[in-house]
């Protein structure tokens, strides 16, 4: 049986925007992971590509110049650690060091080493069967992977390649098994996005195993929970993940990435991001150093911010709203968002709080969501402080997609009581089956 979710208003703006390559910023503030201490000092000179970082999930300079500090950055999700390096004028990159791998161990270990998301991806699916290149960019506004399936179609083509190849051998202390592997690869891209499923059909004809799929645009079509029903058929509980189920999934850039690594040797240093917002004059898709403030970003799109009122890391749904302008695009960080006002209701989380009027009991939030909770009950029993009730209604099995509010005539933050219940009650109620 299929899983749904709401249809959401398109507003891709740049689903037919050329990707521009972004003038090298001033400077960088290139993000570490919490726990992760810098591994330069102050004064040090490093070229793109050098190391930066020497934690569990490598980071590299993502311009060449000087280190000025390492400095302590406050946001929303917490407080962490950013190298902040002074472009220099000549911009030079690292000595290369090709990736070698022989088998899946080899493999995972590369990808991790290029600091790219897709490597922890690798580790945690390792005995995945079946890969799922999830194209699908169900909220508005985002355009990256969509981008990147007009663009890179060869890329993607060498980057199933590899993981097939890769993830089929392991080597032990003295046997080499044959595995499984990887048996099957499915593409998934929105039905709407007629130029992308057709790069991907001749994708597909170029890759041995390789299906493409064509999904409703409906959100979150691009979580685990909906990828691996709908696309693989295995059926996938709230509490796990596309890796409980041997299914590996990666996003169009990341396999894309992984080819490019493989024949360049150039880590992670820049992602592809796209701006848009009514305050952009110039909406756009760009590829930037990771690190790049967003002030840079978004004047290079001709934003005027001074009016702004809302400012958006990633999707609208899913996305997290920040205040600060200075903050750095983050390795995961797909789009910039901004808004000259607070949107009104039917734009999910950029509605007005204040403006929120009672209950009508209509029920569209728990028709609206995917797992089938029960939002307006999980509002009530926060409020009542009934831990059994919590425990009942399981807020923590919650995918974060946002649809709750999205569809509230009531202009109700539900998502954020539902993620309030679960951060107080969910560890107790995950325990139940």
């Amino acid at each position: 049986m299929k899983i749904r979710g709401i249809f959401l208003d398109r507003e891709k703006n740049t689903d037919r925007s050329l990707t521009i390559a972004l003038p090298t910023p001033e400077r960088v503030m290139v993000p570490l992971p919490i726990g992760c201490k810098a591994s330069v000092k102050a004064g040090q000179w490093v070229l793109r590509g050098n190391s930066i970082c020497d934690g569990e999930t490598p980071v590299h300079a993502s311009v060449s110049g000087k280190v000025e500090e390492i400095r302590t950055i406050g946001s929303p999700d917490g407080s962490y650690e950013a190298v902040v390096i002074k472009a220099d004028e000549t911009q030079k990159d690292a000595a290369i060091r090709m990736p070698r791998a022989e088998d899946r161990e080899s493999f995972i270990a590369a990808v991790k080493a290029s600091g790219s998301p897709a490597g922890d991806k690798l580790e945690k699916a390792k005995d995945a069967d079946v890969l799922i290149i999830n194209g699908i960019e169900s909220e508005q506004y985002l355009t990256a992977e969509n981008r990147c399936m007009l663009d890179d179609g060869e890329l993607i083509t060498a980057g199933i390649a590899l993981i097939e190849r890769f993830m089929s051998i392991s080597t032990s202390v003295a046997v080499t098994e044959k595995l499984n592997g990887i048996e099957k690869v499915y593409i998934a891209v929105a039905s709407d996005c007629t130029e992308a499923f057709a790069a991907m059909e001749k994708v597909a004809a170029k890759a041995p195993n390789t299906t493409t799929v064509k999904l409703r645009g409906d959100h979150p079509g691009g979580s685990d929970l909906m990828l691996v029903n709908n696309v693989a058929g295995r059926t996938i509980k709230p509490t796990e993940t596309a890796a409980d189920k041997n299914v590996l999934v990666l996003l169009p850039s990341e396999v894309a990435f992984i080819a490019s690594y493989f024949e360049t040797g150039m880590p992670f240093v820049e992602r592809r991001v796209t701006v848009d917002g009514d305050l952009v004059k110039t909406p756009c898709i760009m590829k930037a150093p990771i690190g790049t403030p967003l002030s840079a970003l978004l004047a290079y799109a001709d934003a005027n911010t001074k009016p702004a009122e809302k400012l958006i890391i990633g999707g609208m749904m899913t996305g997290r709203s920040v205040t600060d302008l200075e903050l750095p695009l983050g390795a995961e960080d797909s789009a910039v968002l901004i808004f000259m006002k607070p949107i009104e209701a039917g734009k999910g989380s950029l509605k007005v709080s204040d403006k929120a009027t009672n209950c009508i009991k209509c029920g569209r939030c728990a028709q609206a969501c995917p797992v089938k909770l029960m939002p307006m009950r999980i509002e009530k029993a926060l409020k009542k402080k009934s831990k059994a009730a919590l425990e009942r209604l399981r807020p923590d099995l919650c995918v974060g997609c946002g649809s709750c509010t999205y569809v509230c005539p009531a202009k109700r933050e539900l998502s954020e009581v539902v993620r309030q219940a679960a951060e107080g009650f969910g560890s107790k109620g995950g325990e139940q089956s």
